[in-house]
């Protein structure tokens, strides 16, 4: 039992963090107006960081290949396989396609895929390139992919994005490569606890998140159940054909896990910048994107300790 706790902890604690936030969402909307959600990701990634060397970064710059085909598999895999799935399962109005596909176009999240690449003991520096690629390539192909396959017109505000990058990822990994040779005794002895608070910050997004989300999953129960579907059998189509990508473009575990992972899931915050500001008026919107986001952190939470014992990812 004992083992069990170790090593599904973080689920557990995703379990515990969702019900908390359904009984207490208030205290949640107090966390993005004192900034602790930005500077939680900078966190992640300043702390990420230091445990990497430049080789390792470079490794992960010397295969450009591996964030090109992710941007392959985010930007075009997946909406329309989102479109797909949410067809045969019945979602096939024109709002309800655009529903779907305001979650499908966008980037993988800029600190969960990440973390839970570290707790999988995957490559985290490929995350961590993977992550840059997907957030700076979303300004153009996001509104692409709507286009393609929306016959609708929306645009991404470039400079806000590109400063949002520079704030949240650039800034910290650089900042902490520049200090990572003297606090490298620090770092050696506090790894444990820096890869524990990563998890930590994740839980609070969690709580945020799912305490956002509840007015809008109130009353829903009607569709709710059927929209569950779709979410968890994308998200497993997801995992299984980047798993299949990676088993052949990738020779390691580690890197394998890290193009899986941060190849399968969706940034929450801009789908509900463009649901906000394109689509107000498709509540079905932001209930898909709540539900994928909460879909993806429970399943991948759950898989993390064992991913690269998985038959498609290991060698």
């Amino acid at each position: 039992m004992g083992e069990f706790v170790v090593r599904y902890w973080l689920a557990l604690a995703i379990a515990v963090t969702v019900f908390l936030a359904w009984l207490f969402p208030k205290p949640a909307l107090l966390l993005p107006k004192i900034y602790l959600l930005d500077i939680g990701v900078i966190a992640i990634m300043f702390m990420g960081s230091l445990k990497l060397t430049p080789s390792r970064f470079k490794d992960a710059a010397s295969r450009p290949h591996l964030p090109l085909l992710a941007l392959v598999q985010t930007f075009a895999v997946a909406p329309v396989a989102s479109l797909v799935i949410a067809y045969f399962l019945g979602f096939k109005t024109p709002e309800e396609q655009i529903a779907v596909l305001i979650c499908s176009t966008q980037a993988s999240t800029l600190a969960t895929g990440i973390v839970l690449t570290e707790v999988a003991s995957g490559d985290v520096a490929l995350a961590m390139v993977i992550t840059v690629f997907n957030n700076i390539a979303t300004v153009f192909l996001t509104p692409l992919a709507f286009r393609l396959l929306a016959d609708t017109t929306i645009e991404v505000d470039y400079r806000a994005m590109a400063t949002e990058i520079a704030i949240k990822i650039v800034l910290p990994v650089f900042a902490a490569q520049a200090v990572r040779r003297p606090l490298s005794g620090v770092v050696k002895r506090y790894s444990r606890q820096m890869s524990i608070t990563s998890q930590l910050i994740i839980l609070m997004y969690i709580y945020a998140g799912v305490a956002a989300g509840i007015e809008k999953l109130q009353g829903q129960g009607d569709i709710l159940p059927r929209l569950i579907i779709i979410v968890i059998c994308l998200h497993f189509v997801l995992l299984t054909i980047n798993g299949f990508v990676s088993r052949i473009a990738i020779k390691s575990p580690e890197g394998r896990t890290a193009f899986v992972l941060c190849s399968s899931q969706k940034t929450l915050p801009a789908a509900m910048i463009i649901w906000k500001g394109y689509f107000p008026g498709l509540p079905l919107g932001p209930l898909v994107a709540v539900s994928y986001h909460l879909t993806q952190l429970v399943v991948d939470s759950i898989l993390a300790p064992g991913f690269k014992k998985l038959p498609i990812i290991r060698k």
